[in-house]
């Protein structure tokens, strides 16, 4: 007896499928959807309803097994951002914004019901297989579980001298040892920064007629930081398939007082040795092997130098009352999302 084999379909539009008419009697769209939503379930690491796996193309649909397709989509939506939305609040302290099953059937083409009635499947010249598949194709976000690579770290500090001699002993210190510190990182979103800055520690005090000293002239606390990381390996569960990573910057002037101040009084935004703008910066970068990439977030190698001189409050006696300080460079914070719905990403995508 001859074996008839099956040949699973590749994408949306393979074997001549037309999904502006969709033939629900044809097993070619309904095994698309379960390959579709396989893909979706491996991306997020997670597994599907036992009855979706057993869809067959030797087997009629069931209203069981196409129930359970629903719930596969209203459980994935969970897993995938809703790269559509700008809501966020100013700090964007809530993204990202996951989808929930509720915002996806809402969306125009994407209108699911929890359950199907008998013959659903084939009503309206397939309109429930678009729905389904327009409500698939825009699950394609993620976000960014996990990531290995490299922390690089330099600081310098120094009290009390004059003013240049605090910020420049500051900067060399931060300098001193040639290559800065190096650990691991793994955990995104992740934070990297570049400043340097100064205290008004204290001013001369007051001296007896004809009496001086060398030393008894304002004194400032010289600082000078980077924090800058390079990401070496990107997770991602789906085997074999490429994938843009999309990179979310924040950047604002450095923030929080100089050590020994209780006052931040000036600071100056400076990206210096980074292509970033004030406020937020986005970026698409195509992963061919997601396991292997060289992406820098900061540089650890070049730190602003601060120029502007704090002044603090001090008393007759020379008794400081309240510190003020100066910083210049950035801060910043950086989110990643992973998007399959790229060249050689999801098989199923839209316009793939």
């Amino acid at each position: 007896m001859a074996v008839i084999e099956y040949e699973f379909p590749a994408s949306w539009d393979d074997k001549g499928m037309d999904w502006n008419a969709p033939d629900p009697r044809c097993a070619d769209y309904v095994m698309a959807i379960r390959e579709a939503l396989m893909e979706r379930a491996a991306a997020a690491y997670v597994t599907l309803p036992s009855e979706v796996v057993a869809i067959s193309p030797w087997k009629t649909v069931s209203i069981k097994a196409v129930s359970a397709t629903v719930q596969a989509i209203s459980s994935l939506a969970r897993y995938y951002v809703n790269d559509g939305y700008r809501e966020y609040k100013e700090d964007w302290s809530d993204f990202p914004k996951m989808w929930t099953y509720r915002d996806l059937v809402q969306e125009e083409g994407c209108e699911l019901y929890a359950y199907a009635h008998f013959g659903q499947l084939l009503e309206n010249g397939g309109e429930w297989l678009r729905a389904i598949r327009n409500a698939i194709d825009r699950l394609h976000v993620i976000r960014v579980n996990q990531v290995w690579g490299d922390s690089y770290r330099r600081h310098g500090s120094i009290h009390d001298p004059p003013f240049d001699e605090s910020i420049g002993t500051a900067m060399d210190r931060a300098f001193g040892e040639g290559q800065p510190s190096v650990t691991k990182f793994s955990s995104m979103p992740a934070s990297f920064c570049a400043w340097s800055g100064n205290t008004h520690w204290r001013c001369p005090r007051p001296v007896e007629d004809g009496e001086d000293y060398e030393d008894n002239v304002d004194g400032y606390c010289g600082y000078a930081e980077a924090e800058a990381y390079r990401i070496r390996k990107v997770r991602s569960w789906l085997a074999g398939r490429e994938v843009d990573l999309l990179l979310y910057t924040r950047v604002s002037a450095p923030t929080g007082p100089v050590a020994y101040s209780v006052e931040l009084a000036t600071s100056v935004l400076d990206t210096e040795g980074v292509d970033l703008a004030e406020g937020w910066n986005d970026e698409r970068i195509h992963l061919d092997d997601p396991s292997d990439v060289d992406i820098p977030l900061g540089d650890p190698d070049t730190i602003p130098r601060n120029a502007v001189v704090p002044t603090s409050d001090f008393d007759e006696q020379g008794n400081a009352l309240y510190r003020r300080s100066a910083k210049r460079g950035y801060e910043a914070k950086v989110w990643a999302l992973l998007d399959y719905g790229c060249e050689n990403g999801f098989r199923f995508r839209a316009n793939g």
